[in-house]
């Protein structure tokens, strides 16, 4: 089993819009790394004014994997513009999702109450889209889930991963459905994978305090340095960031992977990313 977290900056006024997933295996003593965790660092890292070392030594020494996606904030994530977003996810929704429900139908009868919820949560996306309503949160929760499920494709081509957990951050990409962000983080890492892994999922939203908020810290401090940090002159855009980052990223390249989705000529790559100690 290994557990998921996550958090995002989808925020205006950073370099870049960002999207962090953290793994770990199972722990037995999550709760004491949540204890230890709220002593070193009580606040996420927008409401901190400096870095406590004690912190990111812990960060280093724990068995996780980082993997962060990057986007320039010029562009609407890795869209032009947010109506080739929606036209993007219309398109998924048609050619992806309608057909591995139908293909369940047949195939699994006796997940048919499931199926009729997700057809449920569906209809209601396509209706968003269609009338233009929350496109910028759905374009979020659309590629939230999507990265999500390649990360735990990553780690079930790396690992024997039979079950995994994802502790989602509070964001309001969680409030569209019922649970809708699940469904499609789950069919797509059955997409990539072809295996129907044990999939579970907490109800976070942007109005609850979850149980688990300190250990989300760990993808907030590193959203948060990514987000500030600009690529292009190779800066961070205050001394917290240059603080994070240097303390972090420039000694964990084997565990925290920094991945920017680029744009050229309507081809969308995506790019490794280091950042250098002269910060």
């Amino acid at each position: 089993m290994w557990f998921l977290f996550s958090d995002y900056y989808f925020g205006d006024e950073k370099p870049n819009k960002v999207i962090t997933f953290t793994a770990m295996p199972s722990c037995p003593y999550i709760l004491e790394l949540k204890s230890a965790i709220k002593a070193v660092a009580p606040k996420d890292i927008k409401n901190t004014r400096s870095i406590n070392t004690d912190f990111v030594s812990l960060i280093n020494l724990l068995p996780l994997i980082n993997i962060v996606f990057i986007f320039e904030n010029k562009k609407h994530f890795i869209w032009d513009t947010i109506a080739e977003a929606k036209e993007a996810i219309l398109d998924y929704i048609n050619k992806v999702l309608h057909a591995y429900i139908d293909y369940w139908r047949t195939t699994e009868p006796a997940t048919i109450l499931r199926l009729n919820k997700i057809t449920k949560n569906l209809r209601l996306l396509e209706n968003l889209l269609n009338r233009g309503k929350k496109l910028r949160i759905i374009s979020a929760m659309f590629l939230i889930s999507q990265l999500g499920g390649y990360v735990g494709s990553v780690i079930f081509r790396e690992t024997d991963l039979s079950s995994l957990i994802w502790f989602s951050d509070r964001d309001s990409t969680n409030e569209i459905g019922n649970n809708l962000i699940r469904d499609l983080f789950q069919i797509s890492l059955i997409d990539i994978t072809k295996k129907n892994i044990n999939f579970n999922f907490t109800t976070a939203n942007s109005k609850s305090d979850e149980w688990y908020k300190e250990i989300t810290r760990i993808p907030d401090y590193i959203t948060g340095a990514v987000a500030g940090f600009n690529f292009g002159e190779n800066r961070a855009i205050n001394q917290k960031t240059a603080q994070m980052l240097g303390l972090h990223f420039s000694n964990n390249t084997k565990n925290t992977f920094l991945y920017k989705f680029k744009l050229d000529n309507e081809q969308i790559r995506l790019q490794r990313m280091l950042i250098s100690k002269n910060i």
